[in-house]
């Protein structure tokens, strides 16, 4: 099975990477052949948001391709188990990281509304009735002169005509050749901006009228993501977060009626109306670039379930929320449910205990016995530069991603979930709750780890590769820490 994910605009690439970091983690899937197709939709082609998932993404790619075995698979609960692949590579088997292609392009994206719609070849009468639907002043934020590369700004009613332009594109055209039965859908948008209020109802009426029948009839399911955060007030600017809820209601509006969102089979809505933050007023390119929010993090949690419904449970529409035991401001873990931790935090929390121990404990234990020549070669490991360099960046992404970005107050609800500013120790690593160490017990300190790094290293056949020995060795040594640990907060 191959699930097609479409990240529309900032926010659909922001929920991809959340989930691409919970893929990761090892959060497991109920498909044993199952490949996840991740795909950017934005006509903002450099924006910031969008850049740092497909950086992301090609990580994700790289450390499989160096440090997964080939028994992994996406029913297992390891780190890195779900094969990531783009739709440019669906019908080979390139093993190059840096080709790696996630987005979809638009006709003429680089020209303004006008130029697209070919205003100025239009009769005047044409022209009068065109500039009664578009702002034509340069005094303010003139719709017909607005400049496509950026994104729409959060103009819906100028994304819509874009996005209907889609469906000549090489890429979908390509998606829509290669689409079979067992295929699946899932679509990610926000609903109070420009790109993704409009991309959203559009991309679904491409697939459900589509010529080639499995794309037509196959099972979709979407996330339409409320407000969420605020940005900046300025005049300067066509983004103003005081009208966000008019425009969700104007959209949900639409969406009641649209008989094609009404064919969605499993649609989930999420939003916090907890905005006390804002966040830079930034219209698009390279400088877009938000900190992750916990809203993101569910949204992703969204595409897993949709993922583990069999295809009986999707039969018919439904409508999906997602709420949480208690209104924590910030939130943490003993906000959500045993049901989400356990099925998702439980994951990321043995990923944080790995990544700790990778970038932080493993480089001051070079006396250790997993670190020689005997055992993984350490040394010699991090000599192989790309490889090695590349799974650290990874944790360490996965650490600003959970720890800085989600704890940052200006999101309007922060979430406090791990803290990894110990260094000799990772006692204190969820937060809520902490190792209990005696007088003479350190807890899990750096000697309790290196003891556990050795042994799961040991274990190992002699002739499992480097790479996956190391991967192996790190998370069952994350395990014996969540076991040592006990139960989330």
């Amino acid at each position: 099975m191959r699930i097609f994910i479409f990240g529309i605009g900032g926010t659909g690439s922001r929920v991809l990477r959340s989930l691409t970091m919970l893929l990761a983690s090892g959060v497991k899937l109920n498909q044993k052949a199952l490949t996840i197709v991740p795909i950017v939709i934005d006509t903002d082609a450099h924006n910031g948001d969008t850049a740092r998932t497909r950086d992301i993404l090609r990580t994700y790619y790289s450390v499989r391709k160096n440090f997964i075995g080939k028994t992994i698979n996406s029913e297992s609960d390891a780190f890195f188990s779900s094969e990531i692949k783009s739709f440019n590579r669906l019908d080979n088997n390139s093993n190059d990281s840096a080709d790696l292609d996630v987005q979809f392009n638009f006709q003429n994206q680089d020209n303004t509304f006008a130029n697209f719609i070919g205003f100025n070849a239009l009769s005047e009468i044409n022209k009068n009735a065109i500039e009664l639907f578009y702002n034509d002043s340069l005094d303010e934020f003139p719709e017909l002169h607005l400049n496509l590369s950026v994104g729409f700004k959060g103009n819906p009613n100028i994304g819509s005509v874009v996005f209907n332009d889609l469906m000549y594109s090489p890429h979908f055209k390509n998606l829509e050749s290669s689409f079979t039965q067992n295929d699946r859908v899932f679509i990610i948008s926000s609903i109070f901006g420009g790109t993704g209020s409009s991309g959203f109802p559009t991309l679904v009426k491409l697939i459900r009228t589509s010529t080639n029948n499995n794309l037509a009839q196959t099972k979709i399911g979407a996330i339409t993501v409320m407000p969420y955060f605020n940005v900046e007030s300025d005049d300067n600017s066509a983004i103003n977060s005081a009208i966000f809820d008019t425009k969700t209601k104007a959209a949900l509006a639409f969406y009641a009626t649209d008989k094609h969102i009404n064919s969605i089979n499993a649609l989930y809505y999420i939003a916090d109306n907890n905005q006390a933050g804002s966040l830079p007023n930034v219209e698009g390119g390279k400088d877009q670039v938000n900190d992750s929010h916990v809203v993101e993090l569910i949204s992703a949690t969204a595409i897993i379930n949709f993922i583990n419904k069999p295809d009986n449970d999707l039969i018919f529409p439904t409508c999906y929320e997602f709420g949480t035991e208690q209104n924590g401001i910030p939130i943490s873990f003993k906000d959500f449910t045993s049901d989400t931790k356990e099925k998702y935090f439980k994951s990321m929390a043995k990923f944080a205990f790995a990544a700790q121990i990778a970038t932080t404990l493993i480089p001051q234990l070079s006396d250790s016995n997993f670190y020689g020549p005997k055992e993984l070669n350490i040394a010699n490991f991090l000599g192989m530069k790309n490889e090695y360099d590349g799974i650290l960046s990874f944790f360490n992404s996965f650490k600003a991603w959970s720890a800085e970005e989600m704890n940052n107050s200006n999101n309007g609800r922060a979430f406090n979930s791990f803290n990894f500013t110990a260094t000799k120790h990772i006692n204190t690593i969820i937060e809520g709750k902490t190792v209990k160490t005696g007088f003479l017990d350190g807890g899990m300190n750096k000697k309790w780890v290196s003891e556990r790094l050795t042994k799961n290293a040991i274990s190992q056949p002699k002739d499992t590769p480097i790479g996956e020995k190391y991967l192996t060795m790190l998370f069952k040594t994350a395990e014996n820490c969540l076991e040592e640990f006990g139960q989330l907060p």
